[in-house]
């Protein structure tokens, strides 16, 4: 049984808290003037992910300190709860958090922990539910064809290969009922249980699912705790493909992760420009539209000059996974092929 098929299994146990509250209420239109993004399915934004997770891989069996869990779950994301309807059997063998100072507590083997958020509430059709983040021990050790694509795009850490591949065991961590919170409400929960179980059980590498992107855990907090909450969350691409035969090879620069919140990623397909260039571009305009929503329309302009305005579209990506992306025409001569834009 892999992580997913756990992860549907032991859910399933929880319909009954929201078995009522399957669609998202209408929001007032105050409400929706104030939020420039509002997802309600995955079928209105390509590539939006109503359940975002990461998996922590270890060298050896981490180990859960259940008191030091809680009291950084409650330091980093406001008051928390256990879940009360976890299995018999894992409350049997481990007391709920409310019991934890009873006494230090450490697990390996264990049940999914599910942590209840109320100072992130959601509101649903037939009533406001927390989101909940969830963290789950893996059935299986981490195999290196998994990270293969991660690997390939990891210039920012050139040891992660030789780290992912010393790792046996993994955690993950996954939100839960969470796709209602506006997209930086959900960052912001989720980016804090990370760190929350980071300090509790410290790993050797951290693997994004939604973003394709691995990370440094030291270099993950560091940048969290400045502030760069796309860290980890968003990863940028580099791709390079045969040329026209000029001498010029194309090259694809994208972002992936924006779109699994609900704003648009950004590609750009190119030739005869610097692609450490073009992704300093894509990473400032992706936390231009982190920040403000996805405000840029169809035929809009960025850039520095005059000479160097560059176009923007809405369009479905070029490489996978498939989601929607506002793709960066550089115009001639840099446009790698026409008929990559104004499809």
């Amino acid at each position: 049984m892999g992580w997913l098929d756990l992860f549907r299994k032991w859910s399933k146990s929880k319909e009954q808290v929201t078995e009522e509250a399957h669609e998202p209420a209408e929001a007032p239109v105050k409400q929706e003037q104030e939020q420039e993004t509002i997802v309600k399915s995955k079928e209105e934004f390509p590539g939006f992910a109503p359940v975002w997770m990461v998996e922590l891989l270890y060298r050896h069996k981490p180990i859960l300190n259940q008191e030091r869990l809680y009291a950084k779950m409650q330091k980093y994301t406001g008051e928390a709860r256990l879940d009360e309807h976890a299995p018999k059997g894992a409350r049997d063998r481990d007391p709920v958090v409310s019991e934890a100072h009873s006494g230090e507590r450490t697990r390996q083997d264990f049940e999914p922990l599910l942590f209840y958020h109320s100072n992130y509430m959601v509101q649903y059709r037939d009533g406001v539910v927390p989101a909940q983040t969830c963290i789950l021990p893996s059935e299986r050790p981490p195999e290196a064809a998994l990270y293969e694509a991660a690997l390939q795009q990891s210039w920012h850490w050139p040891d992660a290969r030789q780290v992912v591949g010393g790792c046996r065991y993994s955690l993950l961590l996954t939100d839960f009922c969470a796709e209602g919170l506006n997209y930086k409400e959900r960052l912001k929960l989720f980016q804090s249980a990370l760190c929350a179980l980071l300090e509790t059980a410290p790993c050797e590498a951290i693997y994004w699912k939604t973003s394709g992107k691995l990370v440094q855990p030291e270099e993950y907090l560091r940048a969290i705790s400045e502030g760069e909450w796309l860290h980890g969350a968003m990863n940028v691409r580099l791709y390079k493909a045969e040329g026209d035969g000029t001498g010029q090879p194309e090259m694809l620069v994208d972002t992936c992760g924006l779109a699994a919140m609900g704003v648009p990623d950004l590609q750009c397909h190119f030739t005869g420009l610097d692609p450490n260039e073009v992704a300093t571009i894509l990473v400032d305009l992706a936390y231009y539209l982190y920040e403000r929503g996805d405000i840029i329309r169809d035929g809009e302009t960025i850039g520095s000059a005059e000479s160097q305005r560059w176009r923007c579209e809405h369009q479905h990506s070029l490489n996978e996974p498939r989601r929607r992306v506002i793709d960066l025409n550089p115009g001639e001569p840099y446009s790698a092929g026409g008929q990559l834009h104004g499809r």
